[in-house]
């Protein structure tokens, strides 16, 4: 379990570390002046890179903002939720749909939908990344990370489908439930992206 004070200081370092952060505020600045799907156009052409540049030229633009237009409905069952407070358990059938369209789009895909996800809701859904999910070689690496050494996370292979996201963020609620957390600039759900990107990403990258 992941203690406050680990926490806190891991996340005060995001910014002096990840030097791609402006483009999640510019996101969700298009976000909330209606831009929405150029908000999840510039986090798929940057945090979701990897995959999307494949798919640029041919990516059906109109196609994806009607996709988004049908899972609204399934989104808006999650407005007023936490992270903290919600039972996800009670919300598998809606996180099922959303996961398994979104992930079926070429270029967006199973790293590129927690994206779009918590874009779409910043109090409710985590990011993760092929290696925040375990999926990295060598295996060694993980547990010469200091956070796998000290005990605090468990190595684990999440695999890339809707019900290892739904776990995914199951046990990511209860590894962080004790976490005092006030701050009301980032969403806890964004603080503890950041702290998973911190302590699993990029400790992990700097090793290959």
């Amino acid at each position: 379990m992941i203690k406050t004070e680990l926490f806190i200081n891991s996340i005060k370092k995001f910014k002096e570390t990840e030097k791609r952060g402006s483009f999640y505020d510019m996101a969700c600045k298009l976000l909330e002046n209606n831009y929405e799907i150029e908000g999840y156009t510039l986090i798929l052409a940057t945090w979701n890179f990897a995959r999307f540049r494949y798919f640029v030229k041919y990516f059906d633009i109109n196609g994806f903002k009607e996709t988004i237009y049908r899972l609204n409905p399934f989104f808006e069952k999650f407005i007023g939720m936490e992270f903290r407070n919600i039972d996800f358990d009670n919300y598998k059938n809606d996180i099922s749909i959303i996961f398994k369209t979104l992930s079926s789009i070429p270029g967006i895909e199973f790293t590129g939908a927690s994206k779009i996800m918590y874009l779409k809701n910043r109090k409710v859904f985590l990011m993760w990344d092929s290696y925040i999910k375990g999926e990295k070689s060598p295996k060694k690496y993980y547990y010469e990370l200091d956070i796998v050494k000290k005990g605090f996370w468990e190595v684990k292979k999440y695999n890339n489908n809707w019900k290892s996201y739904l776990q995914f963020l199951k046990d990511m609620k209860s590894l962080y439930k004790n976490i005092v957390y006030q701050e009301k600039e980032r969403t806890f759900a964004k603080a503890i992206d950041e702290f998973n990107y911190l302590n699993i990403t990029i400790p992990f990258q700097k090793k290959l």
